[in-house]
């Protein structure tokens, strides 16, 4: 039977790792703490938010969260943190007070990044997320008494099928009204056509010929859209000619979702790496000052050993992003960077090398504020570091007779390692697919574009996907895509799939 949170002492806790923070330079804010039952850190689990719409998946994501709970005593975050003005963060209340403990240290070092890193800066900036999904709970339930349970979950399955489909650029503010990003264009063009007035074009033949220039104007003039755009749902929600004002909202809220989360799966990396990293330094000065006592530091030791714990067959974004800010620190207290340290050939000088630079924290604190995680593995996962943490690929057999498992390396080139890294954490398993043409056949029909030319689709779910969009653009969609190693083309039409070659 668990003790009784001491909610007093944890108060006082968390306002000393307040005060620790600030010195340290941490970037703080008030922070909404709230101690829940396990219950509620499954539903916000599920929901995403402290309050949002309902939906057929959340509640789904509830139960299944809820069952392993249930049956096993695990399955739940230790902390739940929220990225709102202010920042929220939930705690359970059957943690062991030492746990809530780490966990305080931990929500701060996310804050810390929350309002530190550009790219999280961004997902802030779309909408005021926490209070919009709270209306717009509202806003659905009414919809749903209105239209109809069956309508409503429809429109909701559909724009959360395409949620991810945005620029991959998350800077990169795509125009989406047809007439501006036309304007744009033509200007552009024009301007290219316009011979140069500096000394080196008075050489040149100046200027693009008028039938070509006249061929490309009137190629725009009729372009729907008038170049690609990413963000699916962003176009469809704005150009569908069968939606009604009901569905707009409800795709928007939706999309200002997707949006703000976006960010964060950038930064997944880096985000709990810094937490983590926080966390152990904030402990261990509390532990110095006789705050916690002996006991808490052996629950501490097992709390933190069992998440950082390695893991072989997957990405353990505590324990590698822990390990990669050390590393950068060392790195850069020793003074490994610069020509100097690249242009040295000897291997046991580069062992012990040591300038005693001490620019370690100043680097770590550039990264967390500029780096998103490719950034990161393109310039710090070097083969040193890959090496160090066994970053590589493995596989496994299971002994039929004593049930050990055991595991093998199947792939250790670093080269190899980076690459498919960065590719994961560019794209998130979400496949670029652009707008290509809003008119297709001057039919007004949708044909989009998956711009890789080697990954292939799941058939399930690339053709599941198509019914949805279907169901909020009203007329057939086409998507140009890879099969069996060729370019094709996938289409629906509200009544059957077909697949015809590029």
């Amino acid at each position: 039977m668990p003790k009784p949170l001491d909610v007093e002492r944890l108060r006082k806790i968390e306002k000393r790792i307040h005060e620790i923070a600030q010195e340290w330079g941490f970037l703080t804010t008030d922070i909404q703490f709230e101690i829940v039952g396990a219950q509620k850190m499954l539903e916000g689990m599920a929901y995403m938010f402290p309050v949002n719409f309902s939906h057929w998946s959340f509640g789904r994501d509830y139960e299944t969260h809820r069952t392993i709970y249930d049956h096993t005593g695990s399955g739940i975050p230790y902390e739940t943190v929220w990225n709102f003005t202010p920042p929220v963060a939930l705690l359970v209340e059957t943690n062991p007070f030492a746990l809530n403990t780490i966990i305080i240290g931990h929500v701060y070092g996310h804050v810390d990044f929350f309002l530190g890193s550009k790219f999280l800066k961004i997902g802030r900036s779309f909408s005021d997320i926490a209070d919009e999904a709270y209306y717009a709970a509202e806003r659905f339930r009414e919809y749903e008494v209105q239209h109809g349970k069956d309508e409503v979950e429809k429109i909701i399955d559909a724009g959360l099928a395409i949620l991810w489909q945005q620029h991959p650029d998350i800077f990169m503010e795509e125009e989406l009204d047809e007439e501006v990003a036309r304007d744009r264009l033509l200007t552009m063009e024009r301007e290219k056509a316009r011979p140069g007035n500096d000394v080196d074009s008075q050489f040149k033949q100046g200027g693009i010929g008028d039938d070509t220039l006249t061929r490309k104007l009137q190629y725009l003039a009729q372009r729907v859209p008038p170049e690609p755009v990413y963000d699916l749902l962003g176009y469809i929600t704005r150009y569908s000619p069968i939606l009604k004002p009901h569905h707009r909202d409800m795709l928007t809220v939706m999309r200002n979702q997707g949006r703000s989360l976006a960010p964060q799966r950038k930064t997944k990396l880096l985000n709990e790496g810094w937490a983590s990293y926080w966390h152990v330094r904030f402990m261990r000065r509390l532990f110095e000052e006789g705050l916690l006592t002996a006991e808490e530091h052996g629950i501490f030791n097992d709390f933190h050993s069992g998440v950082t714990r390695e893991n072989r067959v997957g990405f353990n974004w505590y324990s590698i992003g822990l390990a990669l800010f050390e590393y950068i620190e060392e790195k850069y207290d020793k003074g490994r960077f610069g020509k100097e340290y690249d242009a040295c050939e000897d291997p046991v000088k580069k062992a012990f090398w040591d300038t005693h630079a001490m620019k370690g924290r100043e680097k770590i604190f550039q990264v967390r504020s500029c780096y998103s995680d490719r950034m990161a593995i393109e310039e710090f996962f070097t083969d040193e570091f890959i090496h160090q943490m066994k970053l590589y690929i493995w596989e496994s057999d299971v002994d039929a007779k004593t049930g050990e498992t055991t595991y093998y390396i199947v792939e250790k080139d670093p080269e190899v390692i980076r690459r498919m890294l960065v590719r994961q954490c560019t794209l998130y398993g979400i496949e670029p697919i652009v707008v290509q043409n809003a008119n297709h056949n001057r039919g007004g029909n949708l044909y989009l574009n998956h711009l890789s030319n080697d990954v292939e689709l799941d058939p399930k779910r690339r053709d599941g996907t198509l019914v949805h969009i279907f169901t909020l653009w009203g007329k057939p969609v086409f998507l140009e895509t890879n099969v069996d190693g060729k370019r094709v083309v996938c289409s629906f039409n509200g009544k059957k799939h077909e697949i015809k070659p590029k």
